[in-house]
């Protein structure tokens, strides 16, 4: 039977495809555990749903395919948003949207099966392909055959050099069949993983080497590869090498000596010895790879070199203009004369004053009492522009004022593009709740869908009706909770204005939810509001913390000012793993349980009705919540 993993956490999609896949061995595949999975089972297909809250899909669908290339990935869409735009830029076989029909499922299957046996019958490099056969073809044949395959991937990829790396481990392991290779190169005196295959991706990430580390020790000191089988190893390099699986290490040293890397090789993954003839080949590919890879690191540098250079030349937006003790102006740069419209020549030994008063009343106040500024804006009249503006002091060795600097930039449309920037954010706002809404909506019309598809062919199957029109009503009310929870986002919410003892509001609060206070607080705290629409802002934002925070205490503090009062929860979740407030406030967040989601929403909305502000801070130690509300006046 054949092996199709699915990649969702929605449940009515797995159970669903479970269904109508009955012929095949369908398997649900958490997203942290693909890579894992396909290794020990290798499907020949895997679905993967576009929302995941653990892994971004696209980073999944890139380990995929470097892992298991051989894979044929379908993806699951409700609607053709950014996220879906970047996943087809990637190695995909195909895609299904949401509510998806039966047919379209099995012609996928169908187009699948005729791919997967065409490839069997090609020699590829994928897992199917047979072992390369040095007995058929000549051993020139064989090495000429793959260095020239090297040359073509280092000629078609020089200006990506991971690219290269990843390629080349390819190379190398459909010609020899290593089951697990790195590549480490030199970065800024570490040496770090560039590219591997067949290792632990979090030993990748964290390995590093520096110049006193034994494995660098030993080939600056004996200048010969590291091969288990022959030489006596001592315990750090015999740890080293079993960390990568490796049995040889080969160095990527220049002809001048210098070492910028080394390549380790593990077993074949057939039933065959690594020949001396084998180890002569990797040597001479890897004394022509030490070449390609410092010619890069050459070129990148003199490239970076030359591209700074040219962007401070051409790109440096900034006029400069100085002036003497007196205020005469004795310098004014190209672009500070294009700025100001003046020409230099025409106001050099004149007054600053000539390049209108805005600008002189802030260069006399440096020259006169030391005063700087940093990066004020004002608005110069006189070009009708807006310019950011620095000055500074020039001093003798004395410590006295003899000149001053002022840098100018003309910010006109940088204050133009902010404006801009804050509409797009709000249409980004927009569409990720459009498109949010959208999958949340289409993945319970899939079981539904799919039933009524279904039903007229398998009406007379009792188990299938039974438990489908379980799932059916179920996705049925989902979809009634949906809408539900849109309703609460727009509608309007109405405040009585009542004054309440705030202290006694507290009081029963934190009682009630078992908080602990950490300060003793002013008693005489009165605000003006709606009691019943507070105590539901304040048991939205303890149940989102109660959520994140199932085992650790909760503490409350209070801080009143002259006219304002703020609250702070303070909690040490883990549990909701949310980089950035904004997250917290966006509804069907997928980091997120929508009614979770929602209720934040709806608190926020109750907290800005009463005037105040709700506020959320994260840091590794923890997340703070500020909710701010006005005192009454008295």
């Amino acid at each position: 039977m054949k092996y199709i993993g699915i990649v969702s956490e929605d449940k009515s999609i797995i159970h669903t495809l479970k269904i109508i896949l009955k012929e095949y061995y369908v398997e649900e595949i958490k997203s942290i555990e693909v890579i894992e999975k396909i290794n020990k089972n290798e499907p020949f297909l895997i679905f993967i749903d576009t929302y995941l809250s653990e892994i971004n899909p696209i980073e999944l669908i890139e380990k995929i395919n470097i892992e298991k290339p051989e894979i044929l990935i379908v993806l699951l869409i409700s609607n053709y948003d950014k996220i879906v735009r970047d996943i087809l830029e990637r190695e995909i076989f195909d895609i299904i949207e949401k509510p998806f029909l039966v047919e379209k499922i099995f012609h996928v299957l169908k187009k699948a099966e005729k791919w997967i046996n065409l490839s069997l019958n090609k020699d590829s490099y994928k897992s199917q392909a047979k072992v390369f056969d040095k007995n058929i073809v000549k051993e020139n044949e064989f090495k000429n055959y793959f260095f020239q395959t090297i040359f073509k991937c280092i000629a078609e990829n020089f200006l990506e050099i991971k690219k290269i790396c990843y390629e080349i481990l390819k190379i190398l392991r459909y010609f020899f069949q290593f089951n697990s290779l790195t590549i480490f190169l030199k970065e800024e005196g570490i040496f770090k993983i560039y590219a591997s295959l067949g290792i632990d991706e979090n030993i990748c990430k964290t390995l590093e080497l520096n110049s006193n580390s034994f494995v660098i020790k030993w080939f600056l000191s004996e200048n010969k590869i590291i091969d288990i089988r022959n030489i006596s190893l001592n315990w750090e390099l015999k740890s080293f090498l079993r960390l990568l699986n490796a049995t040889l290490i080969i160095p990527l040293k220049t002809f001048n000596g210098k070492l910028i890397g080394f390549l380790t090789i593990g077993e074949k993954s057939v039933n065959e010895e690594i020949t001396n003839d084998d180890i002569f080949t990797l040597t001479l590919f890897c004394d022509y790879i030490s070449i390609v890879f410092d010619n890069f690191f050459l070129y990148s540098e003199i490239a970076y070199q030359k591209k700074y250079q040219e962007f401070l030349l051409e790109n440096l937006p900034l006029g400069i203009i100085g002036v003497e003790k007196d205020g005469k102006i004795n310098l004014l740069n190209n672009y500070g004369e294009k700025i100001l419209k003046v020409v230099f020549n025409e106001v050099k030994g004149k007054k600053i004053e000539k390049v209108g008063s805005q600008i002189a009343d802030i260069v006399r106040k440096a020259l006169m009492y030391g005063e700087k500024v940093y990066r004020i804006e004002i608005n110069y009249i006189p070009g009708k522009i807006i310019l950011g503006l620095s000055t500074n002091i020039i001093k003798d060795d004395s410590g006295n004022i003899i000149g001053a600097m002022c840098v100018f930039q003309d910010i006109t449309k940088i204050k133009e593009l902010e404006k801009k920037e804050k509409e797009m954010e709000r249409n980004k706002y927009w569409s990720l709740i459009s498109s949010r809404l959208s999958h949340e909506l289409k993945n319970p019309l899939v079981a539904i869908n799919t039933f009524a598809q279904m039903l007229p062919n398998m009406y007379d199957d009792k188990e299938f009706r039974e438990k489908f029109s379980g799932i059916v009503i179920e996705e049925v009310k989902r979809i009634n909770e949906i809408v539900n929870m849109i309703n609460n986002i727009g509608e309007d919410i109405e405040i009585k204005g009542e004054e309440i003892d705030f202290n006694k509001f507290l009081d029963e609060f934190v009682s009630e939810k078992d908080i602990e206070k950490r300060n003793l607080y002013n008693l005489d705290l009165v605000i003006k509001g709606d009691i019943l629409k507070l105590k539901e802002a304040f048991s939205n934002i303890f149940e989102f913390i109660k959520e994140d925070n199932e085992k650790n205490k909760i503490f409350m503090e209070v801080i009143k000012t002259e006219n304002l009062l703020k609250i702070i929860f303070s909690e040490k979740g883990e549990k909701i793993k949310i980089m950035d407030e904004d997250e917290i406030f966006i509804p069907f967040n997928p980091k997120l349980e929508p009614k979770l989601s929602i209720k934040m929403l709806i608190a926020r909305k109750i907290i800005e009705k009463h005037h105040g502000e709700l506020k959320i801070e994260i840091s590794p130690q923890g997340k703070n919540f500020i909710i701010t509300l006005p005192l009454k006046n008295e």
